[in-house]
């Protein structure tokens, strides 16, 4: 079937979404970038020792910054995406969405995407809207457009999931109306939050719809209750597809996946947008490279992300269809692009048979190991563990 291998994000084609519309774009500054960068073997903490698939696969997994807890979104027995976490060095996860809360989602709506706040007091659940369209499409594909953010609502729970708050009811939202979202990233203080909403489903005129970037302050009111403040469109000038990666140690710098200056938003490009001065630096500069889900290292000196780039040379290796990425690193200001895993090529310990999607990778620990998301065809997740002969990024 024309189905069968389809990335999370692509399948965002697959749907019409609901249409609105925005105002009060701040003004940016978009410069040119650097010219195509060249690979570089890297310096020797940060060459590659060992890729090894783990024994456990999780569809989503996150590593509080603050404690070290974990939380993860899994599949219950009734095929229902819970979330389930666990503290520091303890293997046992407990689902704390899995029964009927006051004041909670429903049991029965999926949870597709978790984080931490940098406190450790919080988790950003994106929870399936109670009611959404085409319900009538297999579940297969439904969970392909959760993953991406489609039909989804922010919440904020506490890590025991005693306490849930919903922070956004797009349905019902006459400014902006929106039809799910993607992040949240935060500045290392917490203080601040950046998310991408889609607004316009218009998969005919833009291939992935349009997305707007927001920036609000995030807080706790006197009752214990968390809220967003002052949410401000950010979306830079130019902008179709947009993306948050994460936040620089420096609290200033963002990183994002945008389709600005690029026909073909199949080929956006990693960009780091200066949150204080609005400037904006295209880091890969490639247009028919699928560059995506860059996160910045614990030190802010490295950034890896997913790209087609290895196979550029191939015709439409940066499409949705024939779409085939690996793990890339670079330094944080574009220089010394580095291959780190070789899943579409024989001959290396982590080859596949199939095209396979290097989706998401960030570093752990002391920056000397990556935690990499990786998929194969239906949807097929596997986790893996990308060791460095050093402290490449911590």
């Amino acid at each position: 079937m024309w189905h069968r291998f389809l990335s999370p994000r692509a399948v965002l084609v697959l749907a019409i979404i609901a249409t609105g519309t925005l105002w009060g774009m701040i003004p940016h500054t978009v410069y040119a970038g650097q010219p195509a960068i060249q690979s570089s073997a890297g310096e020797p903490a940060c060459r590659v020792k060992s890729v090894e698939k783990t024994s456990v696969a999780y569809e989503n997994l996150a590593v509080s910054p603050h404690s070290g807890s974990l939380a993860t979104t899994q599949l219950d027995p009734k095929g229902v995406y819970q979330v389930y976490t666990a503290k520091a060095g303890d293997k046992t996860f407990h689902c704390i969405s899995c029964q009927p809360l006051k004041g909670g989602p429903r049991p029965d709506r999926n949870k597709p995407m978790v984080s931490w706040h940098p406190s450790g007091r919080w988790l950003v659940v994106g929870i399936e809207e109670d009611q959404h369209d085409l319900m009538w499409m297999p579940k297969s594909w439904q969970r392909g457009l959760l993953q991406s953010g489609i039909w989804l609502n922010i919440w904020v729970a506490s890590p025991d999931g005693t306490h849930w708050h919903q922070m956004t009811n797009f349905k019902k939202s006459k400014d902006a109306p929106a039809d799910g979202y993607v992040g949240m990233p935060f500045t290392p203080d917490g203080t601040i939050g950046v998310w991408a909403e889609a607004v316009d489903g218009n998969v005919f005129a833009n291939a992935f719809g349009i997305w707007k970037l927001y920036a609000a302050h995030f807080g706790v009111n006197h009752d214990g209750k968390p809220v967003l403040r002052g949410k401000m469109d950010i979306t830079p000038p130019g902008a179709r597809w947009v993306e948050p990666g994460n936040i620089a140690p420096d609290g200033r710098h963002l990183l994002i996946s945008a389709d600005i200056g690029i026909e073909d938003a199949q080929g956006q490009d990693q960009f780091i947008y200066d949150l204080d001065t609005g400037k904006l630096t295209n880091l890969t500069n490639s247009p028919q490279v699928w560059d995506e889900h860059g996160l910045f290292s614990p030190n802010g000196k490295k950034i890896v992300f997913m790209s087609s780039y290895p196979y550029r040379n191939e015709k439409n290796s940066y499409k949705v269809a024939s779409l085939k990425t690996e793990f890339m690193m670079m330094d944080s200001d574009g220089r010394h692009l580095q291959q780190l895993t070789h899943f579409n090529e024989p001959g290396y310990p982590e080859s596949q048979k199939e095209h396979t999607i290097a989706a998401v990778a960030f570093f752990i620990g002391d920056g000397s190991q990556l935690y990499a998301m990786v998929m194969a065809p239906e949807f097929t997740k596997t986790n893996w563990i990308i060791t460095f002969k050093g402290r490449c990024g911590g």
